[in-house]
């Protein structure tokens, strides 16, 4: 009794291998499930994109203000800051509500400034 021939899942070629083999190579695997992800991860990386942006913009000004921490907010928006991306918000008893991109933060003053933080983690 003969198996019938099996083919890529990706690109209908045959099969040569095991019987539960879906790929003929490891491109056609990974073409597959690039294909198969792609547009559901797509936005996922958009933001992740925007944090890790916001991120850097933060640690920036961090490491360029070393004594003071508080910053004209525009210093940020120059950079390419964008408020409305951020990870979490971090309370603190005695000095209010922090916005936070991974271990940095932020706390308006007013509004034309910024405290800037880090987290230890």
């Amino acid at each position: 009794m003969e198996m019938p021939e099996k083919q890529c899942i990706y690109c209908a070629k045959k099969i040569i291998g095991r019987t539960d083999k879906k790929f003929c190579n490891s491109y056609c695997r990974s073409g597959f499930h690039n294909t198969q992800n792609g547009s559901t991860n797509n936005c996922i990386r958009q933001i992740n994109l925007l944090l890790q942006k916001n991120r850097r913009v933060l640690a920036n000004i961090y490491a360029s203000y070393p004594r003071k921490k508080k910053v004209p907010i525009h210093t940020l928006f120059l950079q390419g800051f964008n408020l409305a991306h951020f990870t979490h918000q971090q309370k603190h008893i005695k000095f209010g509500t922090y916005t936070c991109c991974y271990d940095y933060g932020y706390k308006l003053i007013g509004r034309e400034e910024v405290e800037i933080i880090r987290f230890l983690i």
